[in-house]
Order: C-alpha cells, then structure tokens, then sequence
C-alpha cells in the first residue's frame, strides 16, 4: 500500500513537472519561435558577407543532393552575384538554364547581368544576345534595362538611356526603384 502511495506521488510529481516546464516554456511553436529567435540573433552577429557565404554554402549542400534542381543553381547564382563572385554566377546561371525546359526572362537576364560584371561592364556581343532574347520575351524586364540603359549612358547616348528609363517608370511595375530612376535620368538631362 505504501508502495502504491509512492508510486502515486512520484507520478503525480512527474506530471506536475511536465505540466510546470509546459506552462513556463509554452507550446512547440512557442519553442520553435525561440529557437529561430536565437538563429535570428546569431545572425545578427554576423557581417554581412559572413551571411553571404552561409547562404552560399548553404544552397551548395542542397545542390549536393539534388544536382538537377535548376532553381536551386539560379538561387546559388543570385548569391554569388550578391557577393560580388561574377565568374561563379555566370557557370550557375549557366547550369539553370540548361537544367530548365523553359527558362524564363529572369533567369537569362540575371546570366547576363553576370557576364556584363564579369566582363567589366561591358556589353559583349553575348550578353547583347541574351538582352535582346530577354527583351523578346518581356519588353519591361528590369535587369534588362537598367544594363541596356546604364550602357547607353556611359557611352554618352544619353537621350537613348533617358527613353529606356523612361519606359522602366512607364511600365509601373512593382519594386522599381522610382527615386534612382528619376535621378537617373536628371543626371542624363544635364549632360543633354
């Protein structure tokens, strides 16, 4: 009978104590949202080029597994451009492509941006190529553009980049940065 009474205790005491720990740690998801709260201040500890090759590193490990996955290749290229890593960029985006039945607007611009980086600014012959198929598929893509405009004003056809610019702002498109943009081109004004 002792014993039984023993027993009672013991798991009376346990289940007071899980329920204790529950009530002052909360649920899972509360558990979770602490957990990415200390993520979150790790991360905050970090440079921002430190985050950069994470997020490099990161996607390299998911590319291990899965070697065919084109938009994890295109993510990776978004992150070496971020970093300012052109070559890389370029052989990313250049294994997305191949890897997609469709590739879109997006992706083509974004391996022409890489190669117009690359190639210090420039606009070879390729990445020529890869804007006009980009403007073919989509007349108001950004990357596109803003490469086409940059490159008309700094080889001093500065009306040329006033009207792609102006077709930019024209389009009305969402995430245009309108205030660069309209600097942009009262910067080129000037120069008229």
């Amino acid at each position: 009978m002792k014993r039984k009474k023993t027993t009672i205790l013991i798991s009376s005491l346990l289940f007071m104590s899980s329920v204790g720990v529950y009530a002052v740690l909360g649920s899972y998801s509360q558990l979770s949202v602490s957990t990415n709260k200390v993520e979150a201040q790790l991360l905050n500890q970090l440079s921002a080029s430190e985050i950069r090759e994470r997020r490099i590193e990161k996607l390299q490990n998911h590319l291990r597994s899965d070697t065919q996955n084109s938009e994890l290749w295109y993510q990776l290229g978004n992150a070496y451009m971020y970093n300012n890593e052109f070559d890389n960029a370029v052989i990313t985006f250049d294994y997305a492509l191949r890897l997609n039945k469709n590739p879109t607007a997006n992706m083509i611009s974004a391996k022409a941006s890489a190669l117009y980086y690359s190639s210090g600014q420039t606009v070879t012959d390729e990445v020529d190529k890869l804007l006009r198929a980009v403007i073919k598929m989509d007349p108001y893509n950004q990357t596109a553009l803003m490469i086409l405009a940059t490159n008309e004003f700094m080889n001093v056809r500065y009306q040329q980049a006033i009207d792609i610019w102006q077709s930019l702002l024209d389009s009305e498109q969402q995430g245009l940065d309108r205030v660069t943009i309209i600097n942009s081109i009262n910067q080129a004004k000037q120069f008229l």
